[in-house]
């Protein structure tokens, strides 16, 4: 009886291994590299407005959550369009103006330049009524998606 039991034992620490591992290997690879890539493009956003003049905008990471929702549906897709609901996304948020920028590319410091070389984008970057910076950025098959929302 015991011998059966510790039989049922390993095979079900057997099985519970099995599933970490399978978890572990199906977690996206580019999670974490993400996450530092939207820090790294809200620096390049605040180098930006400091060298002109302006305030810094604080990093919010419930704004990046939205972002990265609106990256990873633009990104499955495979299409690049401003978030409709945006307003209504946040219609609980205490804000008086909204942006976004939304673009695809290889990687931050590309994109940064492209959003600083158009016109509109490049206002959003630099407006001094937006006080918050959410970025949410998405790679799939080799290509960066990246939501940028401004709130003020």
């Amino acid at each position: 009886m015991e011998l059966i039991s510790e039989r049922r034992t390993i095979v079900r620490l057997g099985t519970i291994l099995a599933i970490v591992l399978s978890l572990a290997l199906l977690t996206p690879k580019h999670a974490e590299a993400a996450t530092s890539s939207e820090h790294a493009m809200a620096s390049l956003i605040n180098k930006a407005r400091t060298s002109h003049g302006r305030n810094a905008l604080r990093f919010n990471s419930s704004l990046s959550n939205y972002a990265r929702r609106h990256s990873r549906t633009m990104a499955a897709k495979d299409v690049l369009y401003h978030n409709p609901y945006l307003a209504q996304w946040l219609a609980n948020w205490s804000w008086t103006i909204l942006g976004e920028n939304v673009g695809v590319g290889s990687t931050v410091a590309q994109l940064h330049v492209a959003f600083m070389n158009s016109p509109p984008h490049r206002e959003n970057i630099m407006d001094r009524h937006f006080r918050n910076v959410g970025v949410g950025i998405v790679v799939r098959n080799g290509r960066m998606w990246v939501t940028i929302i401004f709130r003020g």
